[in-house]
């Protein structure tokens, strides 16, 4: 499955040498084209996780590969439980042991956990390597994937440990959202309601108007007018978000 460019919207995070581009449609992630223009290597390494793997991993692989000669696959446990330093030292153990090199490109293949996780060893390993944000959780795609805030947690706190580190590009395909429960989906929305009472009244009545469609709708259906009335929240949300990473908590 593809998708034409008129599906698709792109928002620039504009942070000079730092900037990056968020794309937002359907079939991103089974599009070749979506990850063309990333820096060049000779391998790249997905990161997910077991819940995820099954339905994505594959079809990534396959889009990622008329690009890098080697596409790996690394699975990690599932939960929050597991945003810790053994779960990222896996991830260097497989970076290390298979000879990757510092031009290797991260491509994070989750929610907000593998997120912030493979983003941080992407800071870390060999003093930084670039990494790619494919968030599947419509609280990744619209809050944790943007703005360069990696972490792991530690026994003292949640996200006590890491970097601001921005990706190279970032990958919403709201084709992801149809395999969300609506818990999941719940969690989501909650971080884009907030947006409209910071900077933008039309866009909080909007929500108040369309948020029992999803009664009706599945979540792809109700999700993508919601981004597209979204697309100046993004821009305001990314940049301003992505400020804040070059400011202490």
């Amino acid at each position: 499955m593809s998708t034409s460019p008129s599906q698709r919207s792109r928002v620039t995070v504009g942070l000079a040498e730092r900037s990056y581009d968020i794309l937002i449609g359907t079939g991103l992630i089974d599009d070749a084209r979506t990850f063309a223009e990333l820096p060049r290597a000779a391998a790249a390494l997905i990161v997910t996780n077991e819940t995820i793997a099954p339905l994505y991993a594959a079809r990534l692989k396959a889009s990622l590969s008329p690009h890098y000669p080697s596409v790996e696959v690394l699975v990690l446990p599932d939960g929050e439980i597991h945003k810790d330093w053994t779960t990222l030292n896996r991830v260097f153990d497989v970076l290390l042991e298979g000879n990757f090199d510092r031009k290797t490109v991260l491509f994070a293949l989750g929610g907000g956990v593998i997120g912030d996780l493979t983003g941080f060893a992407a800071a870390c390993f060999m003093r930084g390597v670039p990494f790619v944000q494919v968030p599947t959780t419509l609280l990744a795609q619209v809050d944790s994937s943007v703005g360069g805030k990696t972490a792991i947690n530690h026994p003292h706190g949640k996200n006590m440990i890491g970097a601001f580190y921005q990706p190279r590009r970032v990958v919403a395909d709201l084709g992801s959202l149809t395999t969300l429960p609506p818990r999941e989906i719940a969690a989501g929305l909650a971080e884009v309601i907030k947006y409209g009472p910071i900077a933008d009244d039309a866009f909080f009545c909007w929500l108040e108007e369309h948020l029992d469609d999803r009664s009706t709708c599945s979540p792809l259906r109700w999700s993508m007018p919601c981004d597209a009335r979204a697309r100046s929240r993004p821009k305001w949300s990314a940049t301003t978000n992505a400020r804040a990473a070059d400011e202490p908590y």
